[in-house]
């Protein structure tokens, strides 16, 4: 079994890449090799949304996308000092919060009701935070927002052009892309309880012609916590070359490497329906090691333009994670592994059963992926049309040992924390697992411009995948899919416009039902949409307002099954529907004043189930908003603040308990100045400024890991510019 391309196929798309950059004609097309490339415009102090080709792959104005597409560009995530995913995806409507896992650098999305990742299928319990990463999806990989231009939000099933995405909408991070110009930055944030974050970063040509372009940049970031024993640790290199010979031809290669350690926060348990009434700095992971994450990844992009008509881009991505998994994870009942001596665990959620859960030491995660999407533009009899035809191979796979130990029990309220013993990999129960997932997808889109303000969308993928996660030897999952998508949008003004789409979604399962091992369904979703446009102020301020109905089949059910090693099964069953209105708005008012902000309505409910039938789905508010707004009094002062507010959410899949609803306020101030030849700013955040206890999210399927959100956290910033 190989999970991952072999030596000769990525050494052949590496040569059709260079072949395709250095001028291949039409008749010598490359079988094989990428995602779009991401257009950013704008300045860096822009609230405006910039241009972006992640929805539709191809270069398509906003007002003709036939879909809610939010950004949250550079300069709102400096402004908001925003260091983790989470803070910057605050600021879009219908964005909320499971547990996640692997620290606060990897948060686990939640999108119009439902996790970015399966929670359906067998899997690691830990590893599980997915997102895109410049178009290509990853798990359980630290974010470095020191090198992030934007963040992207497509709302909604994206299955026809990315295949793996969960159907409530996928999250793309774009990395900073390389300048013309020179550029040199320097930046130094530190605040409370030992955060600090150090960038050093700098970009530009390397020859007189501009022909050849690069940028480095490396930073490290440190936070402990006010909550016991969590902290995080992440080192990061980026290195980057270009080769642009001529407009029409680029070639980017790009090495990246990470080095993250961290303790996860495991939040508090619930007592009765609400979370449990402890101090804010109450957690009971004391693992005596750091869990660890050392990513290495090596992507090359090509364009090249032939003619007027016809693009051609590729990319080959490889990426190799060496894991340590060492968290040790509370949990109110016992596994039936038997009590050890001296220790009781009633399942009442006081005291809690701890164990070293599916933990695993030395483990390996790999992505390699190649990509080719050739896009043309021409007219048939008036009628205008950007095709785009594409090739997408893309292998997943984890290996390495997996522990399950039952170690001390935990006093919820007069814990006895500090001196836990190590992993003893004689009294734990080891487990292998084959797990990997392939896909091999084509697919097709036509846009056509019909006139009179009107546009059309119609796409088409198919997918063949193999997946497995199960004990060596398991059959895996060998499925093939065809997924729709249908658009229609009319511009009738210049600046805004109204659409409506319709679009299938589907996630192949890697797991199989223990009991009869029979493969688990596919999930299959189909989502309905409308909504209106409109841009103001020469394009300075866009507003998007929708409203959908999205419905997921063959969800993710547990049921009590005394023959699994954990009392339940997985098994896929059920249908749970999201309906809802959106709203987004972000760009200049004034030319002193910006703002980006959100409304959500979300109206969620499990409508078959043999369990689960009449809920709400976990995690989900039913409103949710935020406001953030910065104001420049001057060529040197700028001022800004906002709130972030969620009403009350049920805290697991069984409405067991809830979490209440709140409202976090956060403030800045920035001064900026001439350094010597240099531009520079010293800005000062303050978040969480009337000091809210709040709750961030729980685990659907879990009663004792629900977040909670930081404290008053006082943060500065020096960033420096030549």
């Amino acid at each position: 079994m190989q999970a991952h391309p072999p030596v000769p196929l990525a050494v052949l798309a590496a040569a059709s890449l260079v072949t395709l950059a250095t001028g291949a004609t039409a008749q010598e097309l490359p079988a094989a090799p990428t995602l779009p490339t991401v257009t950013v415009t704008g300045t860096p102090d822009d609230y405006r949304q910039p241009n972006t080709s992640t929805a539709t792959r191809t270069d398509t104005p906003s007002l003709q996308n036939p879909q809610s597409v939010q950004i949250v560009p550079r300069a709102v995530i400096e402004d908001q000092s925003a260091l983790t995913l989470t803070e910057a995806v605050r600021n879009v409507s219908g964005v909320q919060y499971d547990f996640g896992f692997n620290g606060s650098m990897q948060p686990l999305l939640i999108l119009r009701g439902f996790p970015s990742t399966s929670m359906t299928a067998m899997s690691s319990m830990s590893g599980s935070s997915s997102y895109y990463l410049d178009g290509s999806k990853v798990m359980g990989v630290p974010i470095n927002m020191a090198n992030v231009q934007s963040v992207e939000v497509v709302k909604g099933p994206a299955s026809v052009l990315y295949g793996r995405s969960e159907p409530g909408g996928l999250v793309n991070v774009v990395t900073k892309p390389i300048s013309v110009v020179p550029e040199f930055g320097f930046e130094q944030t530190i605040g409370q309880r030992g955060l600090s974050r150090t960038v050093i970063e700098a970009s530009g040509a390397l020859n007189a012609d501009k022909t050849l372009r690069g940028r480095v940049a490396a930073s490290h970031y440190t936070a402990d916590s006010i909550r016991d024993f969590v902290e995080d640790r992440l080192s990061t290199f980026t290195g980057s070359l270009a080769w642009v010979p001529d407009a029409r031809t680029s070639v980017t290669a790009t090495l990246d490497y990470s080095d993250n350690r961290y303790r996860t926060d495991y939040g508090i348990p619930a007592v009765g329906n609400r979370p449990a009434d402890l101090p804010w700095s109450r957690q009971y992971n004391d693992s005596p090691y750091l869990s660890s994450a050392k990513t290495t990844s090596f992507k090359l992009d090509a364009s090249h333009q032939f003619n007027d008509t016809w693009q051609l881009k590729g990319r080959l991505l490889s990426l190799n994670s060496d894991t340590s998994e060492m968290d040790i994870a509370t949990y109110r009942g016992d596994y039936g592994m038997g009590m050890l001596p001296g220790q009781t665990c009633p399942g009442t959620g006081d005291p809690l059963c701890r164990y070293y859960f599916g933990v695993r030491p030395d483990g390996r995660y790999r992505v390699d992926q190649v990509n080719a999407d050739l896009i043309g533009k021409f007219q048939t009899g008036g009628i205008g049309h950007t095709v785009l035809v594409g090739f997408d191979s893309y292998r997943t796979e984890k290996t390495g040992t997996t522990y399950l130990q039952q170690i001390s029990s935990v006093d919820v309220y007069n814990p006895v924390l500090g001196n836990t013993s190590g992993l003893d990999t004689s009294m734990s129960m080891p487990q292998d697992y084959d797990d990997y997932s392939r896909w091999t997808s084509v697919y097709v889109q036509d846009q056509l411009a019909l006139g009179n303000g009107v546009f059309l969308t119609g796409a088409l993928r198919h997918d063949r995948t193999n997946a497995v996660f199960g004990v060596p030897g398991t059959e895996p999952n060998k499925q093939s899919f065809t997924t729709p998508r249908v658009g229609a949008v009319w511009q009738f003004a210049p600046n805004q416009s109204v659409y409506a789409q319709y679009q299938d979604a589907v996630a192949a399962n890697n797991g199989r039902d223990t009991v009869t091992g029979a493969a688990l369904a596919a999930e299959r979703a189909r989502q309905f949409e409308v909504g209106h446009k409109i841009e103001l102020f020469d394009g300075k301020l866009s507003s998007t307002v929708a409203v959908f109905q999205l419905t997921k089949r063959n969800r993710g059910a547990s049921v009590l099954d005394p023959l699994s090693p954990t009392g339940t099964n997985v098994v896929t069953i059920g249908k749970a529907v999201a309906r809802g209105l959106e709203w987004d708005v972000s760009g200049q008012l004034t030319k002193k004043l910006s703002l980006i902000g959100s409304y959500a309505y979300t109206d969620t409910e499990v409508t078959e189930d043999p369990t689960y039938k009449g809920m709400k789905l976990a995690n989900v508010a039913r409103h949710s908003a935020s406001l953030w707004a910065r104001y420049a009094i001057d060529s040197q002062w700028t001022v800004g603040g906002g709130v972030f507010a969620q009403s009350a959410r049920q805290g697991d899949a069984g409405n067991t308990f809830q979490m209440p609803g709140y409202a976090r306020v956060d403030a800045m101030v920035a001064y900026r100045f001439a350094l010597g030849a240099s531009k520079a700013s010293l800005q000062f955040n303050l978040d969480n400024v009337f000091n809210r206890k709040y709750y961030t999210g729980s685990h659907q399927f879990v009663q004792d890991w629900i977040k909670l959100g930081n404290p008053r956290t006082a943060k500065l910033t020096l960033r420096v510019d030549y």
